[in-house]
């Protein structure tokens, strides 16, 4: 179960090592063309990125889940720690050789930024409800009294991405 995430990164991270100077000199060996779908998209500055992305896509659908499930609000602060660092940057590097990509990019990882601090306070206010059921502390604490607009907001921002 550990072989293959941590063997992926491992293989792209050697792969695109072997391909750093030929690309630096934009000299295409076979090994940079049978390996262009790591690093045709990105900057050749940032060759490399795609070593990033598959990381954090590791951390947050697999690594996450090594946090054990009674700490299920801790697993939500690391996801949300995860894509804020990854949205910041992603908007400062701006790796992409195409501007849209960049802006497609920051704009989903957003989304994805939104929908972990959506959970967050769901289950916050879940658990305020829990403790207090026949009150309104979660109403005064976070401002809502409802569940329905965050989770139809949340929803919305599925499908728009």
């Amino acid at each position: 179960i550990v072989l293959w995430p941590v063997g992926s990164i491992v293989l792209f991270m050697s792969l695109l090592a072997a391909c750093y100077k030929p690309l630096q000199a934009k000299t295409p060996t076979a090994l940079t063309r049978a390996t262009a779908f790591l690093h045709r998209e990105y900057e050749t500055t940032y060759f490399w990125w795609e070593a990033v992305e598959l990381t954090r896509k590791l951390v947050l659908t697999g690594f996450v889940l090594l946090i054990p499930e009674e700490r299920a609000f801790l697993r939500l602060v690391v996801a949300t720690l995860v894509c804020s660092c990854y949205a910041v940057a992603l908007a400062a590097v701006r790796p992409y050789k195409r501007v849209g990509d960049d802006v497609l990019a920051v704009a989903t990882s957003l989304v994805l930024l939104l929908l972990f601090l959506g959970a967050s306070w769901t289950t916050t206010f879940l658990g305020i409800e829990e403790r207090h059921p026949d009150t309104e502390e979660a109403a005064a604490i976070l401002g809502f009294g409802k569940l329905n607009g965050g989770v139809n907001t949340m929803l919305v921002l599925v499908g728009v991405t």
